[in-house]
């Protein structure tokens, strides 16, 4: 019996076939879409996830431990991750090696300056190390669709329960604070941070609904009363750079969509959204006041920090002024303060004041890697949301430096997932034939 030769489309049909067979369940170029089941992970491990994700919105400045409560539900989900390390961190992220890279630069710079606050370092880098193995865990449980959707679900909710204890008056604040500043937040939280957890919320019920080829809110207009709840206990934080990440993040929904309707719907909803949140926040004094001041430029601050951190970094260009010692000396250029301590409210300084330009490269390297495969993934089935909460977070990093939230980090991490599910652009295979010889 003479041997078969596969020519033209059968040949094509024949090698998928094949190859079809023999992918791993996870291969990321067996489709778009393409995950491993969400029950190969054990239910504690998803539910310990799905806890860590429902705490991110809750963090309890005036607690009695010292320790944050995230901080606790990382750690629980990182244990539970040694019921099936193999499965946690069985795909390693691209983007790893640059954030590993940058931990060696963390110490070499630490320790070439003068290793100057030891305790404060220490504690900086164990928080840094947790949030990269939550990335890593988190990576490879986001590659499976529902347990990504069902991550995003449950995050939404537990903004939606923060927006309503905020509006409902659930707070927890120092009355001389209230009375100076106006702003309101749960617990007495920092308000910018719980202004950028409002508007991340927000982002995901929009892309949960209007971003996917499946709904998941039916009738689609239910979710505009929990948008509009979302948006006054944001204008109520009095955060201007959460507005403007939110406003960012909605616009990118315009590009999102597998057909020209569904482009055009996304950009009404954008707009209309933008539009509401507009008015909502030029309804309130606090929020108009703030941007007045902003005109005139009263940046709360920033505007005296900015440059002094410039500055620090101009003095020592290259490994920085070292882990936690960036802060202090800062506080020490700005004395009019009277402060032993001051952040530089602001990603890009704070890592080009505490590790240079070099670990500057290396973290915004890997952080470039994760946003791009987030703009991927906008061909696979979550969307542009993914890419839109990157755009949100990278806004709000612009007047605050967010690198220990763990939000940040999950969003780094869904993007990366999400983007290796999308396989890479092939050529058209040529028109084959099945040929059998004489």
């Amino acid at each position: 019996m003479r041997p078969t030769r596969l020519v033209g489309a059968g040949a094509a049909r024949g090698a998928t076939a094949v190859g079809t067979m023999w992918a791993p369940m996870d291969n990321p170029r067996a489709g778009a879409g393409a995950s491993p089941v969400s029950e190969a992970f054990h239910p504690l491990i998803r539910w310990a996830l799905y806890l860590f994700v429902f705490s991110l919105p809750f963090e309890w400045p005036q607690r009695s431990i010292p320790v944050e409560v995230t901080t606790i539900t990382s750690a629980v989900f990182l244990l539970t991750t040694f019921i099936q390390p193999r499965r946690c961190f069985a795909r390693l992220p691209r983007a790893m090696f640059w954030f590993c890279a940058v931990l060696v630069v963390f110490w070499v710079s630490f320790t070439l300056v003068g290793a100057a606050y030891p305790g404060d370092a220490m504690k900086a880098f164990v928080l840094r190390v947790q949030n990269l193995l939550a990335f890593w865990a988190a990576y490879n449980l986001m590659r499976d669709d529902r347990i990504a959707t069902r991550t995003w679900l449950v995050f939404g909710f537990a903004c939606v329960v923060l927006a309503a204890f905020t509006v409902g008056g659930a707070v927890n604040l120092d009355e001389d604070w209230v009375k100076k500043s106006g702003r309101v937040t749960l617990f007495g939280q920092n308000a910018n941070h719980a202004g950028l957890i409002l508007a991340s919320g927000a982002l995901t019920l929009v892309g949960l609904t209007y971003g996917r080829d499946r709904k998941l809110i039916r009738p689609r207009v239910l979710v505009w009363p929990l948008l509009a709840l979302m948006a006054v206990a944001l204008v109520k934080t009095g955060s201007r750079g959460s507005l403007l990440s939110l406003t960012l993040g909605l616009w990118t929904f315009s590009v999102g969509g597998r057909t020209i309707l569904i482009k055009l719907r996304n950009t009404m909803v954008a707009v209309l959204a933008v539009v509401l949140l507009a008015w909502a926040a030029w309804q309130l004094p606090l929020m108009r006041e703030r941007f007045q001041q902003a005109e005139q430029g009263n940046l709360a601050g920033r505007e005296r920090i900015f440059p002094r951190a410039w500055g620090l970094f101009l003095e020592r260009p290259i490994l920085g002024w070292g882990p936690a010692q960036n802060k202090y000396e800062l506080a020490r250029r700005i004395p009019e303060e009277f402060r032993t301590w001051r952040d530089t409210h602001n990603l890009v300084l704070e890592l080009l004041t505490s590790i240079g330009v070099i670990g500057a490269l290396l973290f915004l390297s890997g952080v470039g890697l994760c946003v791009w495969d987030a703009w991927r993934a906008r061909a696979g089935n979550h969307g542009i949301l993914p890419f839109a909460l990157a755009v949100a977070l990278l806004m709000g990093n612009m007047s605050g430096n967010y690198i220990g939230l763990k939000l940040f980090w999950l969003v780094l991490a869904w993007g990366a997932a999400a983007g290796s599910l999308v396989p890479p652009r092939q050529s058209a295979p040529a028109r084959l034939q099945l040929v059998r010889p004489c």
